[in-house]
């Protein structure tokens, strides 16, 4: 497994990290090892390692974080929040990686569908509406019913007034900036060096991948 150097680090990685005000607090990890114990996703993908994540963080190993697979997998249950003994926020520093690997053009394969829904929330002020003909029908059928009208009808005013929020609060901005990062490939770089495998060569012991 290659070894990570110095010259490897990002400054820029470690100023988004400062910012965030997550650097003290992960500092504070004891690597017990209890975040990953209790991760749903640990228990089913066993190259995912949140103890790990916070260590390389820690000594800066930038490409092999932000460029993985891996940081994609937590869906925030909170679980290593609730166990952890020095109190720190992982979910929120998966937060920042996944905002600072968007900006340089990683894992747009995971937010694709997302911005798909952000933008025609932002043009029509409708955050979610069916896109079957069929389920769009027993809305209809269903409102109707109800003495409503067919599909929720919001009004020209209503619209401007929710794209004006996207402006103020810089949304329009990070859509824009978001389409015009190039994508980057992203990899399993975290699956080297965390699963042990099987080594036929020497009758069932275990050798690191």
């Amino acid at each position: 497994m290659k070894r990570e150097q110095a010259s490897d680090w990002s400054l820029e990685f470690e100023k988004a990290i400062a910012t965030s005000g997550l650097a003290d607090d992960i500092s504070r990890c004891i690597s017990c090892g209890k975040c990953t114990g209790v991760c749903p996703v640990a228990a089913i993908s066993p190259s995912y390692n949140p103890r790990q994540i916070i260590r390389e963080v820690l000594l800066g190993n930038y490409e092999r974080i932000v460029q993985s697979e891996e940081i994609w997998r937590c869906f925030w249950c909170a679980n290593c929040a609730a166990t952890c003994p020095s109190e720190i926020k992982y979910p929120l520093l998966m937060l920042y990686i996944r905002y600072f690997s968007m900006s340089h053009g990683a894992g747009k394969k995971h937010v694709d569908p997302f911005i798909r829904f952000v933008t025609k929330a932002r043009q029509e002020a409708v955050t979610f509406q069916p896109g079957k003909p069929a389920r769009l029908d027993e809305i209809r059928a269903l409102r109707s019913s109800l003495g409503l009208s067919p599909l929720r009808i919001v009004s020209g005013d209503g619209i401007r007034e929710y794209q004006k929020l996207f402006e103020i609060t810089g949304t329009d901005e990070w859509l824009n900036n978001y389409q015009e990062t190039p994508e980057v490939p992203i990899n399993l770089s975290y699956l080297d060096g965390r699963i042990l495998v099987q080594d036929d060569s020497n009758s069932g012991s275990e050798r690191e991948a």
